[in-house]
């Protein structure tokens, strides 16, 4: 696992109530000293692929972000458009979402935020993290952390495309 990985996955934890996250397999011989705490958490490939498409709406500091996500098994993408208040416009990102496992639910891992329709990076925009959970009520919980520490409850929507 990667350092961006485990950064994402302690972000979205910490935001659902959990607190100093750490990858179970770290290296480090601190991670069997923790207080009791902390909770280890295992990032995994997901066991069951996902397929469909949904909206997820969100907002980082008032500004409101609407996303189009697509999976197709274990890997999808996802449109974004919000306003983009250092350049005064609305912009349009895509990114890659990889599908991952936890024992806090299901993660997708955004990266390579690119200006939607081109291979162009987005100067600014920080990949999206999101965590889906299923209560024992039946009740569907979703957070996100983008890899700038930014992080929002998700309104998620299921949609036809």
């Amino acid at each position: 696992m990667n350092f961006k990985q485990t950064v994402a996955i302690g972000l979205v934890a910490m935001q659902v109530g959990f607190f100093g996250m750490k990858s179970a397999d770290a290296k480090s011989p601190s991670a069997t000293q923790e207080p009791s705490s902390y909770i280890i958490a295992q990032v995994t490939d997901a066991s069951s692929p996902v397929y469909g498409a949904w909206k997820l709406s969100y907002s980082i500091s008032g500004i409101i972000y609407e996303s189009v996500l697509v999976m197709d098994g274990y890997k999808g993408a996802m449109r974004t458009q919000y306003f983009n208040a250092e350049a005064g416009k609305t912009d349009v990102v895509d990114q890659t979402m990889q599908l991952k496992s936890s024992a806090s639910g299901l993660i997708l891992l955004g990266s390579n935020p690119v200006y939607a329709g081109t291979k162009r990076r987005h100067r600014t925009y920080s990949p999206d993290n999101f965590l889906f959970q299923v209560q024992p009520s039946g009740t569907a919980v979703v957070w996100t952390c983008d890899d700038a520490r930014r992080c929002s409850p998700v309104d998620l929507e299921k949609i036809r495309l």
